[in-house]
């Protein structure tokens, strides 16, 4: 696997997970609020994590899981400007692993 990935999947995952303790831990709102978007947050960084990590098996299922992963990530955390730049990173780089395991998988042995 693409080492560049891994480290790309892990910042937006970080990203995302520490976003969401912040905002959980210091931001206005209702308790529900706050708890609803931590969660959110942490399930985009588990797709993104379970995504890159199914490209070895399952090309194309992992670089869709680590794609929308990233997009949903970006999309909730704009503002960071980091969240849009590491999703762009994510999509592109799962799709080129995607594209590079699956020409490997049709080989002949």
């Amino acid at each position: 696997m693409n080492r560049g990935l891994r480290v790309v999947a892990w910042a937006a995952a970080l990203l995302y997970v520490a976003v969401g303790l912040i905002e959980l831990l210091f931001a206005d709102g209702t308790l529900g609020h706050r708890v609803i978007f931590a969660a959110v947050l942490a399930l985009f960084a588990a797709l993104v994590l379970v995504g890159v990590r199914l490209i070895d098996a399952r090309p194309w299922v992992g670089a869709a899981m680590a794609s929308a992963g990233a997009i949903a990530g970006g999309l909730a955390l704009f503002w960071t400007g980091a969240a849009l730049l590491l999703a762009v990173a994510i999509v592109s780089l799962s799709v080129l692993a995607a594209r590079r395991g699956a020409v490997l998988g049709t080989q002949p042995a």
